[in-house]
């Protein structure tokens, strides 16, 4: 007998959420995860540099004082159109000296802070400048809507930052490539991490430009969205609390050894953006990696096998 498809999301929302089912607090007060207590009190900090990387309309409503308008771009077509992916080094060092940045600058990121996606250009604009080699990032945990919410002061005016003097060149073990994909999918050693919904790892949904359905075989599904508060009854999003995210990565099949290698990939390599935030800077795993075509790359290519109709990590 066929199941309809509400009883099929039914019946994979309910395996996800078995996994997801604790709240726990902020993580804030990481060092790469400040809170907006922290920020307030830094923001005379001479080393440091906020970056809003919210839709620049919001820029123009209000912004975080000091801040310098940082939309983009982060993520490029790249030459052959077939993926949105990191852009040239040249081009990412010049745009983020035009964003004041220096090589001792201590730079916090943050986004509207409403929802996963949104937190993910954050995390994105964090996984850049580590793939540059600077370390020295942070995201705002809740984003401006927290910021707004504790009634911290805001600006409408635009800032221009003074040209830094930023340097940096992409560190290969940052980022996978579509052939490095293909020469890891059979290596038992490497864990790839799905970041989209559960109905689109199991192949019952994709988004209209992903050419196919499903997931790379193999594949752990750790939807970005339960990586933080959304959903639940809080007043900004926030990261989950470490130990809970913890009991997560443990839930999802991710190994307990911080040298393992993971590939994160999501469907164009945003989303991904937030599951290499989580698992290098709050759980400290240390060699992440995203899969910067993600699935809009590899569904495109028939060379690259995609399971559909049934979970990727079997041993779950």
């Amino acid at each position: 007998m066929t199941k309809r498809p509400e009883l099929l999301n039914g019946v994979i929302a309910g395996a996800v959420l078995l996994f997801f089912s604790l709240a726990g607090a902020s993580a804030a007060g990481t060092k790469s995860l400040v809170c907006v207590d922290w920020l307030a009190d830094n923001l005379d900090r001479r080393d440091l540099v906020i970056l809003d990387v919210s839709e620049f309309t919001n820029y123009q409503r209000g912004h975080i004082p000091g801040a310098v308008k940082a939309f983009g771009p982060w993520q490029t077509m790249n030459d052959d159109f077939l993926g949105f992916m990191i852009p040239s080094p040249d081009k990412l060092v010049k745009m983020l000296r035009e964003f004041g940045i220096n090589n001792n600058s201590f730079v916090v990121v943050y986004d509207e802070g409403t929802t996963a996606r949104e937190i993910s250009k954050s995390a994105r604009a964090l996984w850049t400048l580590h793939s540059l080699g600077h370390e020295d990032v942070a995201l705002l945990d809740g984003g401006f809507s927290a910021w707004k919410r504790e009634g911290r002061q805001v600006s409408r005016k635009p800032v221009a930052a003074e040209i830094g003097n930023f340097s940096g060149n992409l560190i290969p073990g940052k980022v996978t490539t579509l052939s490095g994909v293909k020469k890891k999918l059979d290596n038992d050693q490497v864990v790839f991490l799905d970041c989209r919904s559960a109905p689109e790892h199991f192949g019952q949904e994709k988004k209209s430009h992903i050419d196919r359905y499903g997931h790379l075989p193999g594949s752990r599904l750790w939807p970005a969205g339960y990586m933080t508060t959304a959903g639940l009854d809080t007043p900004s999003l926030l990261f989950r609390e470490v130990g809970v995210l913890k009991k997560m990565a443990a839930g999802v099949g991710i190994p307990a050894d911080k040298s393992v290698e993971i590939v994160i990939y999501s469907n164009r390599g945003l989303t991904a953006a937030l599951g290499y935030f989580v698992l290098h800077d709050l759980l400290n795993y240390q060699n992440v990696k995203i899969f910067d075509g993600s699935i809009l790359e590899a569904a495109g290519d028939k060379d690259i096998p995609m399971t559909k109709l049934k979970w990727g990590y079997n041993n779950l």
